[in-house]
């Protein structure tokens, strides 16, 4: 008679699909207590709390804006740290370069520079021209044109 009142009372888990049987305590439990049955309940209750909750965004925006600004050399120690990661990163970027196609397989940068300048000293006039290269917010595309002396 026991084990026909546990039965009744189990539930199917919402992330892996599995019957549990809830803490009596947690009268609305949806999860079962797997470690990664608890972390997708985690990620969606945080997905909708971004969605929903504006001040929840903000808070967090705030927060790892703090943390980036006390840590702004995180990146490069990591960087450092870790070859693997940056090989792989690497290949990565690489292969999506590839699977690019024409005008689009360019990837721009406001502060690439040359070793040596191919601009030869003079006056010229800034053209701007239509998009189709990948690039920073802040960058715009030009042509040159030499403005001739008078």
């Amino acid at each position: 008679m026991v084990w026909g009142c546990l039965v009744a009372r189990r539930r199917r888990c919402l992330a892996c699909g599995r019957l549990f049987v809830p803490c009596p305590q947690v009268k609305e439990q949806a999860y079962c207590s797997k470690p990664e049955c608890q972390r997708e309940r985690k990620r969606r209750w945080h997905k909708k709390k971004m969605a929903d909750d504006p001040d929840y965004r903000q808070n967090r925006r705030d927060t790892q804006w703090r943390w980036r600004q006390a840590h702004r050399d995180y990146w490069q120690r990591y960087r450092k740290s870790h070859p693997a990661y940056v090989e792989k990163n690497r290949e990565r970027q690489r292969e999506r370069n590839r699977l690019r196609t024409g005008r689009s397989r360019r990837i721009a940068k406001t502060d690439a520079s040359w070793p040596e300048s191919r601009i030869m000293p003079g006056r010229y006039q800034l053209v701007p021209i239509g998009v189709g290269t990948i690039a920073k917010t802040d960058a715009i595309n030009v042509e040159l044109r030499v403005v001739p002396r008078c």
